[in-house]
């Protein structure tokens, strides 16, 4: 077993966090990073793109419809305020498209990438005048061509995250900026231990407020700023 390497240090200066359902989480000492000790294979993290996962994700967007709308709208206007270079945007990870729709009624040239076919197709079902690309981020080939990227509660569930931000990055123009969500460890802890379930394997990783922006600065983000999140979770502004 090939000891885990924080992506923030470099260093394998891990200790045990906690075990759940079989699962063992580590925290590196130095960073405070936390991932799971054993990371799956890609072939083994596809389950992603799965219809049951798919339609799992449409029952519960359809349940909370009008709050998840009108949050996509608060975060379309937010990321568009923070563009500079112009109004291309992409959606990294768009579900059934509410944050593309709300930001192309802003005027923006939005589309979203989807890597679960079943939560593209009822993208385009509901909004057949937009773009949605149907493939992961590392298949996807436009890159420095987006003045905005959004990415919301993407980044926990992959399997290389230096790969995946270096991603997001090359997406993006000089100047453009990257606004991210993912839950922080933050929440699932109190007095120094787990309280919650770290929901492996589904979430592999884990940020808080302080190493995030170290995190991302490393990929080669120029500055990192952090919006207050009212709900809980990490809402991270990061200009290229």
């Amino acid at each position: 077993m090939t000891d885990p390497i924080c992506p923030i240090t470099g260093k394998s200066d891990w200790e045990p966090l906690c075990e759940q359902d079989g699962y063992e989480w580590v925290r590196f000492k130095d960073s405070g990073y936390v991932c799971l000790r054993v990371m799956p294979e890609l072939d083994e993290a596809k389950e992603i793109q799965s219809a049951e996962i798919g339609t799992r994700y449409i029952e519960g967007y359809t349940k909370k419809e009008d709050s998840k709308r009108r949050r996509s709208r608060r975060r379309a206007a937010y990321l568009r305020r923070h563009m500079k270079t112009g109004n291309r945007v992409m959606d990294v990870g768009s579900n059934v498209g509410f944050f593309v729709e709300a930001a192309a009624a802003m005027g923006l040239d939005a589309q979203g990438l989807e890597i679960n076919p079943v939560l593209a197709e009822s993208a385009r079902r509901r909004f057949p005048h937009l773009n949605f690309h149907t493939c992961s981020l590392e298949e996807f080939e436009q890159q420095g061509v987006f003045d905005g990227v959004y990415c919301s509660e993407v980044i926990e569930h992959t399997v290389d995250v230096v790969h995946f931000a270096r991603q997001l990055f090359d997406l993006l123009r000089p100047g453009g900026v990257l606004y991210l969500t993912t839950p922080s460890i933050t929440e699932y802890m109190s007095g120094g231990k787990v309280n919650r379930n770290l929901g492996a394997p589904d979430h592999k990783l884990y940020f808080d407020k302080r190493n995030i922006g170290l995190f991302l600065r490393g990929i080669g983000f120029s500055s990192v700023s952090h919006k207050l999140a009212f709900g809980g979770g990490l809402q991270v502004l990061a200009r290229r």
